[in-house]
């Protein structure tokens, strides 16, 4: 049994102009708690100054690390960090910190309550949710529905970037992860119902964030390209 109660893991790219806020934001916060806990960010080859602030950030802290890795995908970066992670339950956490810190309770009360993986939400009828443009409000529907058509029904939120993960549920679902881009989240969730972890929907307050560099183009392309190719390799699997 590991002796570190929380691990939060952040995958970053380019995050250089919000991180330093973020990391001060999450040292006090678990500064705070009465439980031990790491904190791994997860760069995704960023080639702005991201990794400096946060080496210069962590300096000596042992419980903070930083996993430089090739440009491969947030999903790519998530599943390092997920594996490499040694805590009884492993929080996945967007950079942006676009939901309060204080709700990472709301996922943890779920967890020692019994269930195996909990995750944020937006669509549900206490979530809340601030400043978010009415083209990416459209879109996020549209692309649920499609999730929901194509891949897994029971979630109504399944791209928020904030999960948490016993450490049994991690360590069988992420190994397993083929998809390194936006999408891997639906995929995390189709292992979940194929191996029987319970999984809870959390309701959080979300605020969309000024900065995001997602591409709603190009990133809905890609993602329903590769949770067609994720479902239909799941399928395939079953049948072997």
């Amino acid at each position: 049994m590991t002796d570190i109660h929380l691990s939060i893991v952040i995958p970053t790219y380019n995050e250089s102009h919000g991180i330093k806020q973020t990391l001060d934001a999450i040292y006090e916060y678990l500064g705070d708690q009465n439980y031990s806990y790491e904190v791994i960010l997860c760069d995704d080859g960023s080639y702005d100054l991201t990794t400096r602030i946060a080496k210069e950030f962590f300096g000596g802290k042992s419980n903070f690390q930083i996993l430089s890795l090739s440009h491969k995908g947030k999903g790519s970066a998530v599943k390092t960090g997920m594996v490499t992670a040694r805590g009884q339950y492993r929080f996945m956490c967007d950079a942006d910190l676009a939901m309060p810190l204080d709700q990472i309770e709301r996922f943890l009360k779920e967890i020692t309550n019994g269930c195996d993986i909990a995750i944020g939400s937006r669509e549900l009828s206490d979530s809340k949710r601030f400043g978010e443009p009415m083209l990416r409000y459209f879109a996020g529907r549209v692309f649920n529905l499609f999730v929901k058509f194509v891949a897994i029904r029971k979630y109504q939120d399944t791209q928020c970037g904030f999960k948490c993960f016993s450490s049994e549920a991690a360590d069988k679902i992420f190994p397993l992860v083929r998809t390194n881009g936006w999408a891997f989240d639906v995929e995390v969730l189709l292992l979940a119902d194929r191996y029987g972890f319970s999984v809870s929907q959390v309701p959080i307050d979300w605020r969309h964030g000024k900065k995001s560099k997602v591409d709603l183009r190009s990133a809905a392309l890609q993602m329903i390209r590769d949770i067609f190719l994720t479902r239909v390799r799941l399928l395939m699997s079953h049948r072997k």
